[in-house]
């Protein structure tokens, strides 16, 4: 079908978890648009999608947007006159403002498998995106430090060493048993970790744990949080061009410690 064919077209450009996404947006429309054909789908019928789906809005416009680049292609293509998926709102999506606990955190670690444990530390040292963590090649291991072209945005940084980012790259390489990869970490067949599988171990570990409402990139979160508290620049870390973009970012992830202003006056006898 050609949400399948697009899909395979896009899959090079996308981030490991918009892929997982995307994938999945093309399984749903495969089940809500299987009694029709490309030019049978008017705006009405996105419409009707949307709406099956405004209990959860996000997944709503991730299939969304994917439908209207399915169609982008079969306007191109010649198989439809016009892309219906024009006009049709994205549902408001509410900003995450969830922050893992130390605590949190740490239970879900204990409870993860010894890969999983690596990859959460690697995010949270370095503080860049899951999919950029599971695709760590060992050409970017430099003497410096860990060497990143973030791939959704093409910002390139390198994360200097610390004595906990030598200690973790070297677990991630004892799992490895010494079998030559291009990779840190490895999944099937000495490839990077596929990001569904990872995903996977992840709710399982958080479900042992007994920690609720927990994603993948929650650690990036923590480790820009931490990074700031410490007085070190977490503009720098997540490859943000501007403060701004951290700021908003970190919005509501922690709780700022603030003064008021002292009285002119005498304050009064607390005896009084």
């Amino acid at each position: 079908s050609s949400d399948l064919k697009v899909l395979r077209e896009m899959t090079p450009k996308l981030a490991a978890s918009t892929r997982a996404q995307y994938t999945t947006a093309a399984e749903v429309l495969k089940r809500k648009l299987a009694a029709f054909e490309p030019q049978d789908v008017k705006s009405k019928h996105v419409a009707k999608i949307k709406q099956s789906m405004a209990d959860t809005p996000n997944m709503a416009n991730r299939i969304i947007s994917f439908l209207r680049t399915v169609f982008a292609y079969a306007v191109e293509a010649q198989m439809v006159d016009s892309n219906p998926c024009v006009g049709v709102r994205r549902f408001t999506e509410a900003k995450r403002t969830r922050l893992l606990s130390a605590s949190e955190w740490e239970a879900i670690h204990a409870a993860a498998g010894p890969r999983l444990r690596v990859i959460m530390e690697l995010q949270f040292l370095t503080g860049q995106r899951i999919g950029d963590v599971l695709k760590i090649r060992r050409s970017q291991i430099t003497d410096e430090g860990i060497d990143f072209r973030q791939q959704k945005t093409g910002a390139k940084l390198l994360v200097a060493w610390s004595p906990d980012l030598r200690a973790t790259v070297a677990a991630a390489e004892a799992l490895s048993a010494g079998i030559p990869a291009l990779t840190l970490l490895r999944g099937r067949w000495g490839k990077a970790p596929d990001y569904k599988s990872v995903y996977q171990q992840w709710i399982e570990a958080c479900k042992a744990a007994g920690v609720a409402d927990a994603k993948p990139n929650d650690g990036r979160a923590m480790s820009a949080t931490e990074t700031k508290r410490q007085g070190k620049n977490a503009t720098a870390l997540l490859g943000h061009t501007s403060e701004t973009m951290t700021r908003r970012y970190l919005r509501d992830k922690e709780t700022p410690v603030v003064e008021g202003p002292r009285l002119k006056r005498k304050p009064r006898d607390n005896a009084a």
